[in-house]
């Protein structure tokens, strides 16, 4: 692999770089702040195929070292959503100290504010983290979403030269592709289903109100009359056609990638923490990347979240020793490369070893357009806790009949009753 030129990393990454002012809440404690030099620290964290247990225990291994007073238990969520476990441990009376992973503004009483400090307003997408004003969480590079990894000899074979700009110049790519032999676009049930439909949302939905789940939470715009219900339509499309997989909710998310890299599907749409995977593989093709289509063809806009964000618990009886781990995790040149280089994420200032794919993806970052918050929101423009969720198990229904209506009348009703 060559080196990502600073001058392109620096580029792609400010496309997603937002800072903050200063946060007004200051570092608010509960209780005793403890000891940075003795304690016993529990991390709730995402875990997925690439950010596994044992990548965390070598994350946080280098402070433990410097300090052996200090031990760090890393714990993973007991479904796949870190803020529904967080809750469960909060009511057992059994909290982490430092969650790491998409949380709801709902929970943001439960957390500590950050200090005022430059290192928490310099970290990516702290401003959007803001509820209240006040800062609870940062990451440490730039995750990006709303991206379609392509078969580029499956695309060869059918014909396409072109990626497609459009959601129905997707469709009729789709229809060459299955006519060619492969399956036109790879899912899988678990949280696969939802997160894809959010990622085509994200572009179509969120480009054109970037504060659409803020207005959602005041009742100012549903579901049910927005873009959503083209996107949801668009893909039952697919499924009726046979686009999809027929088995797809038999599926897990390591089939989905075995069936991808193996050649049998010519697209997987998914976020930018897929390309070390993709990188790592032994695969019959080249893997191409192009942006997320959007209805009416125009250049989509880049959707992108905080890659490992960190939040101190307020409950924990460690918070300075917490508050010095988080501290570490997200300004250590060391540990914030190891972080950025495993999902092959973005951050000004940090250059790591990077693959072709890799690049390809910075340079649609580096073009895009603009810039939105991905998937459910951030800060005070968030979905409730359970959101991400509750979608995915009712976009599922599609693949047992149900409607785009009703899914979005449903999701629409579980939101008012959650929204706070």
């Amino acid at each position: 692999m060559t080196r990502v030129w600073r001058c392109l990393l620096a580029t792609a990454a400010a496309a997603l770089l937002l800072t903050a002012c200063s946060s007004p809440g200051g570092f608010q404690k509960s209780g005793d702040a403890g000891s940075t030099t003795s304690a016993k620290l529990r991390l709730l964290v995402n875990i997925t195929p690439v950010l596994t247990k044992h990548f965390y225990e070598d994350l946080v291994k280098p402070y433990t070292t410097a300090h052996p007073g200090i031990t760090v238990t890393i714990e993973a969520p007991t479904g796949t959503d870190v803020s529904a476990t967080l809750q469960q441990q909060l009511a057992a009376g059994s909290p982490p100290d430092i969650v790491s992973g998409s949380l709801g503004r709902d929970t943001v009483p439960q957390l500590s504010a950050l200090p005022d400090e430059p290192w928490v307003g310099d970290a990516p997408y702290a401003e959007q983290s803001r509820v209240g004003g006040v800062m609870w969480q940062v990451g440490s590079g730039n995750q990006v979403q709303s991206i379609v990894f392509y078969n580029t000899a499956a695309f060869a074979k059918a014909g396409i030269t072109t990626p497609p700009k459009s959601l129905a110049d997707t469709t009729a790519a789709f229809v060459k592709l299955k006519l060619a032999g492969y399956l036109p676009t790879q899912t899988a049930g678990e949280w696969v289903t939802g997160a894809q439909l959010q990622m085509m949302g994200n572009v179509n939905v969120l480009g054109g109100t970037p504060d659409w789940f803020a207005q959602r939470n005041s009742g100012g715009v549903r579901f049910a009359d927005s873009q959503w219900r083209a996107v949801l339509e668009t893909y039952q499309g697919w499924i009726k056609r046979g686009l999809t997989p027929p088995d797809a909710m038999g599926l897990k998310y390591q089939d989905a990638i075995d069936q991808f890299l193996a050649g049998k599907s010519a697209t997987f749409i998914m976020g930018g923490w897929f390309v070390p995977t993709a990188d790592a593989a032994k695969k019959p093709f080249e893997v191409g990347v192009f942006p997320m289509p959007t209805l009416d063809g125009s250049p989509a806009p880049m959707a992108g979240n905080p890659s490992v964000p960190w939040s101190v618990v307020k409950s924990s009886k460690n918070q300075a020793a917490a508050l010095d781990l988080v501290k570490q995790l997200v300004t250590d040149q060391a540990t914030v490369t190891k972080e950025l280089a495993a999902e092959g994420n973005f951050r000004a200032g940090f250059d790591y070893p990077a693959s072709p794919l890799n690049r390809a993806v910075a340079a649609i970052v580096s073009t895009a357009p603009a810039t939105v918050v991905a998937s459910s929101g951030q800060g005070d423009n968030s979905a409730p806790t359970g959101f991400n969720d509750e979608l995915n198990k009712l976009v599922q229904g599609l693949y047992l009949g149900k409607s785009p209506g009703s899914v979005l009348s449903s999701i629409d009703t579980w939101y008012t009753s959650n929204a706070k």
